[in-house]
C-alpha cells in the first residue's frame, strides 16, 4: 500500500509503512527502521535523527549519516540537495513533516556536525528533543554576529564561494534565529585549534550559553567521524537506552571525554580534558590535583582559590583591558599565571615574568558572576606550585623566583614570606637572600 501526500511540490511516499521518503529539489528525509528481534523497547521507542554535512547532495535521495552505527534504532536521515544550511522554500514543509512523522516515538535524538549542525539547531527551536549532540557547527554566516574584521570577512566571502554556498540563505543563517529547547539537553563539540569552531565557541557562549560545550583539542573538524568510527557516540547512547536511563548529558559527556583522553598526546590537551572531566562531576573525582596532575598536595590554602571554568581552562594573568584571559596551562612558562583569588580579602593576584601584579577583584568578579555557575574554585597549593615550577627551565625559574620575591613587598604576612622561602629552598638560590 502507498500513500501519497502532494503539497507544494513536495511529495512524501509511504511504503507499507516501513519505508519512506521525503524528498524535493532542495532535501531528503530517507527513514531506516529498527532492525532486529532482540532490540530493547527503549531502542524501538527512540528515533535518531542524522543530518549531513555538505558533500552528499549526489546521494540525497539514499543517504543516511550514521546509518552503520544506529542500525537496531530506528533512524532518519537528511541530506541536503543544496549548499543552503537546509534554509529554502520547502524548510517549513519539512518541519510540518517532522512534527507529524515524529510524534511516532516516545524520544528524539538529533546527531549532526558542520553545516547540519544548523538545522539541527533550527528543528531544535520548534521540535522539542531528548539529546542533541553537535560536531563542529556552523551557527552563523553574519559577519557582526562572529564580530569579523575586515581580513576575516574577506576569508568568510572567500570562504562561501569556494564552498559554493547558496547566496539565497546567507541573510537567514544567524545564531540568533535560533531558540532551541531544552539547552541543557546539547552538546557541541569543537576543537578550538580551528578558526571556525573559535567564532562557533564565541557565539554559543554569547548566545546560548546554557549549552554544553566540549573542547577536544586536536581532534579537527570531522569530529563526529572521528568518535563514530570507534563508536564512541552510538554506544554510550544505546547503554543508556538499555539501561533505561533518561540519556545523561553528564554520563555521555564524561564518556566521550573520557574515551577521547586515552588518544591524546600533548601535555596540553590532557590537562584541558581532565579539567572538563573534573568539571562534570568533581564528586567523582576528589582531589583536583591528584586527578588532573597527579600530584597529591601536601597543604591547601582555605583562603587563596583558583577559577577553573566548564571548558577546562583556568583564569589566567593576561595584559589587556580585562587583565586576564582562559589558559589550558597557567603554569606552562614564565608568560602564563594564574589568577589567585582571596574572596574573603576580596584581592586577586597573580605572577607574571617579573612582576608581582595585583588584578582588578571587581573585574575578575564581574566576570565569575557573568558565568554564573559555569566555574568552580580550586584550592591553591603551595607544594603543588613548587612541584609544577621545577618543570620550568632555569630562566623560567628566575623569572618567576623574582615574582615571587617583589611579592614580599607587597605582603607582609607570614604565609607569602614562608611560600617564598620553601621556592628558595627548592631552587637552592641562596645569592637571593
Amino acid at each position: 500500500m502507498v500513500n501519497d501526500y502532494l503539497n507544494n511540490n513536495i511529495i512524501i511516499y509511504f511504503i507499507n509503512g516501513e519505508n519512506m521518503i521525503f524528498h524535493n529539489d532542495f532535501m531528503s528525509i530517507n527513514f531506516s527502521p529498527s532492525r532486529g528481534n532482540l532490540t530493547a523497547k527503549s531502542i524501538k521507542d527512540t528515533i535518531i535523527i542524522s543530518i549531513s554535512g555538505i558533500g552528499h547532495e549526489d546521494e540525497a535521495d539514499k543517504y543516511i549519516l550514521l546509518e552503520d552505527s544506529f542500525e537496531d534504532f530506528n533512524i532518519l536521515g537528511i541530506t541536503n540537495k543544496k549548499r543552503d544550511f537546509f534554509i529554502n522554500n520547502s524548510t517549513e514543509s519539512a518541519l510540518d513533516f517532522l512534527k507529524i512523522f515524529l510524534s511516532n516515538f516516545s524520544r528524539i535524538i538529533i546527531i549532526s556536525h558542520s553545516m547540519g549542525g544548523f538545522f539541527a539547531f533550527y528543528i531544535s527551536t520548534y521540535i522539542e528533543v531528548d539529546l542533541c549532540i553537535v560536531c563542529s557547527p556552523y551557527l552563523s554566516l553574519s559577519e557582526s554576529e562572529m564580530n569579523l574584521n575586515d581580513s576575516e570577512e574577506r576569508l568568510l566571502f572567500d570562504k562561501l564561494n569556494s564552498s559554493y554556498i547558496e547566496n539565497y540563505c546567507l541573510k537567514n543563517v544567524k545564531i540568533s534565529h535560533l531558540s532551541p529547547k531544552k539547552q541543557d539537553k546539547f552538546i557541541v563539540i569543537l576543537d578550538l585549534s580551528i578558526k571556525d569552531d573559535g567564532k562557533t565557541f564565541y557565539l554559543i557562549d554569547k548566545y546560548l550559553n546554557k549549552i554544553n560545550t566540549v573542547i577536544l583539542p586536536g581532534i579537527g573538524h570531522l569530529s563526529l567521524y572521528y568518535l563514530e568510527k570507534r563508536k564512541i557516540i552510538s554506544s554510550v547512547i544505546r547503554s543508556e537506552l538499555e539501561e533505561g536511563s533518561l540519556l545523561s548529558t553528564k554520563k555521555i559527556l564524561d564518556n566521550i571525554l573520557n574515551y577521547y583522553l586515552e588518544f591524546t598526546i600533548s601535555e596540553k590537551s590532557k590537562i584541558c580534558i581532565k579539567n572538563q572531566i573534573y568539571f562534570n562531576d568533581k564528586d567523582i573525582y576528589k582531589n583536583y590535583y591528584s586527578f588532573v596532575y597527579n600530584f597529591i598536595p601536601y597543604k591547601e590554602s582555605k583562603d587563596l582559590f583558583l577559577i577553573l571554568n566548564k571548558h577546562g581552562y583556568m583564569m589566567s594573568f593576561f595584559y589587556s583591558i580585562s587583565g586576564f584571559f582562559w589558559s589550558e596551562t597557567p603554569f606552562e612558562d614564565s608568560r602564563f599565571s594564574p589568577v589567585v583569588v582571596n574572596i574573603e580579602q576580596r584581592k586577586c593576584f597573580c605572577f607574571y615574568d617579573c612582576d608581582y601584579i595585583e588584578v582588578d577583584y571587581e573585574i575578575i568578579s564581574a566576570e565569575v558572576n557573568k558565568i554564573g555557575k559555569n566555574y568552580i574554585k580550586i584550592p591553591f597549593s603551595e607544594d603543588f606550585f613548587i612541584n609544577y615550577f621545577g618543570k620550568l627551565n632555569f630562566n623560567d625559574k628566575i623569572n618567576i623566583f623574582s615574582a615571587i620575591n617583589l611579592n614580599k613587598k607587597h605582603q607582609n604576612n607570614n604565609n607569602s614570606l614562608s611560600f617564598s622561602r620553601k621556592i628558595r629552598k627548592y631552587l637552592g638560590l641562596r645569592m637571593f637572600d
